[in-house]
């Protein structure tokens, strides 16, 4: 047969009775293109078609040709015309659908390849419409549907090697595991691209089945750089470094200019850790014009902790912005611990993690305890997790050029405020307040006499002098409980040298004043203890003094109100009080500070006041930067302390056992699938066996003697809910089968995340396979066995059941088929999210290091080195 015969034989389907000059013209112009004028066959298809706007063939053949030459849309436009003429027209169908496709015009090239499925008869027109929207569907990524038009085109063409390929392919990018094995046999077939097995090892998920197959390849084309180039790269991949180098150096050397073969040589580097190397031949491979990504460059400059190279990153725009920004950050030295951790992120190893997170780390300055409290209120204030502790830092680095604080404590009622009154020679000291609404007060040399009210939540208020009285008898309990500290100014010479801090009694004030006392304990350079002398020596006081003792403190004790007793009963509290806790203060002192007072005030020498001044001077005065300095060290070492305390602990790193849960919970999962891949087509069955009997028996009743068997409307619609129930039932425990299997029986449990996206992916597949399981049902199927099986039917379940089984729903592709490849796909994601988990993990604990445990470290041995004698 010629090709005007067979031009004309596609015309006459195509135009069934059109005109026959017509189609022998459109016979001519398609001759005419064949033999090699495309032009002109259609220039002249564009005639026939404008004097025969109603004759489909011509536009047929029309935009085929225009599709062969490029011209896509006005392809469209013509096949558009032939498909609306002709709307039973398979091939036109099938050629529009093909030429939507390549215009990626994904949804109406669907459409128009099923409307050619649906109308050809002829089975290679059907099985080229098969294959193209089997392409269709792998472009959009949904590889299930184009796997399965992909085998229905090879059942229908044969072993059509195109179409073979895509199918092989379409495997492989869905993660079927024969996906591979389809590609090698591909590669292997005469007259296939030896680059074929490239894609094969690609696929493949042994490391050493990928190597032979990419040597296999190379054997057939030693030459074929792009083999050579995949063989490097798998070598790099799988820690044979030195192959892969002398592999990419070779290939460098046979073509220096070979872009491919750069490329490879920067991964042979890279999976070599050598990375100021990969980062030389990524400069070459920019500078040849084909730049690396942005990402792969960050991360050699990481690798290498090249800062030019990060510098130059740094100014381009073609990073992602959480990058940049973090990348900048990083550079000006000002990056916080969120963008360090997203920095690292794109460290290719550990060594270069480190090196993002320990740069600019702070470290403390030795041998200089004032740059020492200074850095520590720094690293406090810029460290998140040691923010509280940033005010007390504050505080030290304050305290320390100050004049030495003294704490007046003891407890409620001892004389603290009279004491105070009695030293500096002035009534400074508020007396006579109740212990609720008692408030601690710090005496300060200041140009006037006023105060300053600091609250707990770090609001101030500044009280003229005449005012702080009024102000403190007029507190009420919830105003002072509000109260951190009264500071009190007062132009005495005596407080330039000392600073006094007047607290409340221990025993009888609010939690609130109690605590700031108790850090004043501790904060202070010093400690007045002023004792009662009718009830010095208590149980509580010993407390409090062991306490003082504990942090290194000397303390005085002052024995007051010695105007109350005689000599002889005071010589005998001083023992008392010495025999109690004498080993907890340096000395103790009898003392009045009603006599001293009105002895100050008459302007008489007090024997007592003198000797509190003189053990002041001696212990305290005379001894002030030591003591400051003692209370500065202190502070330090309380603050190593409380940051160790407030650091959270390094996230345990059990991704090996997590990976193990989540890999077994993967096992579980393919084995009950293997299991109900049987179990529920025996249920299937079994269901329509038990249908058989029910079919068998309300039709038998009325078959005719001589006729054929017959059923009303009522049995149809019966038998349609019957199997439905019965599939549904049997899906049922498919789905029980699977969730169970989410469940570990013993040891670790996997992720939540990952049973969850299981389960979703588990209900997904029943709800799709019950939808379609009812299409079946309802769509025909039972209509169709009572209309054409049923009546050529010997009345036997065994025949009626085979009958309907023929046309029951597969649960292959639909169920199993696809719920394989979306658990595949769940399982794959959740272990990149462990990963990813496990890397952002493995950066925190890096950055806690680095920033926190090392500065500590460095912090508490600098404290020990000035703490030594």
């Amino acid at each position: 047969m010629g090709i005007l015969d067979r031009i004309a034989g596609t015309l006459d389907e195509l135009a069934g009775e059109g005109d026959a000059s017509a189609r022998e013209e459109i016979a001519l112009a398609v001759a005419e293109a064949e033999r090699g004028d495309a032009a002109g066959g259609e220039a002249r298809l564009a005639d026939v078609a404008a004097r025969f706007p109603s004759l489909a063939p011509a536009f047929f053949h029309l935009g085929r040709l225009r599709a062969r030459r490029g011209a896509l849309d006005e392809a469209v436009a013509a096949l558009g015309k032939a498909v609306d003429l002709d709307r039973d027209a398979a091939a036109a169908w099938a050629e529009l659908g093909g030429v939507l496709a390549r215009l990626g015009r994904t949804e109406p090239a669907r459409d128009a390849l099923r409307h050619a499925i649906a109308l050809a008869t002829e089975a290679p027109l059907r099985g080229r419409a098969h294959a193209a929207l089997g392409r269709v569907f792998s472009d959009a990524g949904q590889l299930g549907k184009a796997v399965r038009e992909l085998r229905k085109a090879l059942e229908t063409l044969g072993d059509d090697p195109e179409v073979a390929l895509a199918y092989a392919r379409a495997l492989a990018r869905a993660g079927e595991p024969e996906g591979a094995d389809a590609l090698a046999h591909e590669a292997r077939r005469l007259g296939a691209s030896a680059r074929l097995f490239a894609e094969a090892a690609a696929a493949t998920a042994e490391p050493r089945d990928a190597e032979r197959l990419l040597r296999e390849g190379l054997a057939r084309a030693p030459d074929d750089d792009a083999l050579q180039a995949a063989l490097a790269r798998h070598l790099a991949r799988t820690g044979r470094a030195d192959e892969a180098l002398t592999l990419a150096r070779a290939g460098v050397a046979a073509n220096a200019r070979s872009l491919d073969a750069l490329a490879t040589l920067r991964e042979a580097y890279a999976g070599a850790a050598r990375w100021r190397e990969a980062l030389a031949v990524a400069t070459r491979e920019a500078e040849a014009g084909a730049a690396p990504p942005a990402e792969t460059r960050l991360a050699l400059a990481l690798g290498a902790r090249d800062r030019e190279a990060l510098a130059a990153l740094g100014e381009t725009v073609e990073l992602p912005a959480d990058a940049a920004r973090a990348l900048r950050a990083f550079l000006a030295g000002d990056a916080a611990d969120t963008e360090l951790v997203a920095l690292a992120r794109h460290a290719p190893d550990e060594a270069s993690r480190r090196f993002v997170v320990a740069d600019h780390a702070p470290a403390p300055p030795a041998a200089n305890l004032v740059a020492l409290l200074e850095w520590v209120h720094a690293f406090a204030a810029r460290t998140p997790a040691l923010a509280a502790l940033t005010v007390a830092a504050g505080r030290a680095v304050e305290a320390f050029d100050r004049p030495l604080l003294v704490a007046v404590m003891g407890e409620f009622n001892a004389g603290k405020s009279s004491f105070v009154n009695a030293l500096v020679g002035e009534t400074v000291a508020p007396t006579g307040v109740t212990p609720t609404t008692a408030t601690v007060n710090v005496l300060r040399h200041g140009p006037a006499t006023g105060a300053r009210v600091v609250y707990h939540d770090g609001t101030v208020r500044a009280l003229e002098g005449a005012a702080l009285e009024p102000f403190l008898r007029e507190l009420t309990d919830a105003r002072a409980a509000a109260v951190r500290v009264v500071e009190i100014f007062h132009p005495l010479a005596s407080l330039r040298r000392v600073e006094i801090v007047d607290t409340p009694g221990l025993n009888s004030i609010r939690s609130e004043h109690e605590k700031v006392a108790r850090d004043f304990l501790v904060e202070a350079d010093a400690i007045v203890w002023v004792f009662a002398i009718g009830q010095a020596a208590k149980a509580s006081e010993r407390q409090a003094l062991a306490l003082a003792r504990a942090e290194g403190k000397h303390v005085l004790g002052v024995l007051n109100k010695t105007d109350r007793a005689s000599d002889d009963e005071i010589t005998a509290v001083v023992q008392h009080v010495r025999g109690g806790v004498g080993a907890l203060v340096d000395d103790i002192v009898p003392f009045s500070a009603t006599r001293a007072l009105e002895a100050r005030r008459a302007g008489r020498a007090d024997p007592a006041l003198a000797a509190v001044e003189d053990a002041l001077e001696s212990r305290f005065f005379a001894h002030a930067r030591e003591l400051k300095r003692t209370t500065a060290l202190a502070a330090l070492q309380r603050f190593v302390t409380a940051s160790r305390a407030a650091t959270p602990a390094a996230t345990p790193d059990d991704l090996p056992g997590q990976h193990a849960a989540l890999d077994a919970l993967d096992a579980r999962l393919r084995g009950a699938l293997a299991h109900e891949r049987v179990a529920l087509r025996a249920r299937i069955d079994e269901a329509y066996r038990a249908a058989a009997f029910e079919v068998r028996d309300f039709v038998r009743p009325r078959a005719w003697l001589f006729g054929e068997h017959r059923a009303e409307r009522a049995d149809e619609r019966f038998l349609v809910e019957l199997l439905e129930d019965a599939v549904e039932r049997a899906t049922d425990v498919t789905r029980a089968a699977l969730r169970a299997a989410l469940v570990a029986e013993g040891g670790a449990a996997p992720p939540a995340d990952a049973r969850a996206s299981a389960a979703r992916a588990i209900d997904a597949a029943v709800e799709r396979f019950g939808a379609y399981a009812r299409g079946v049902v309802e769509g025909g199927a039972v209509a169709e066995f009572f209309r054409v099986d049923l009546p050529r039917l010997k009345l036997d379940a065994a025949a009626i059941r085979g009958a309907l089984v023929r046309r029951a729903p597969d649960p292959e592709q639909i169920l199993f088929a696809e719920l394989a490849r979306a658990l595949a796909v769940e399982h794959e994601r959740a272990r990149a999210a462990l990963d990813d988990a496990g890397a952002e993990r493995t950066i925190r604990n890096l950055l806690r290091e680095e920033r926190l445990e090392r500065p500590l470290d460095a912090l508490a041995r600098a404290v020990a080195d000035l703490s030594a004698p």
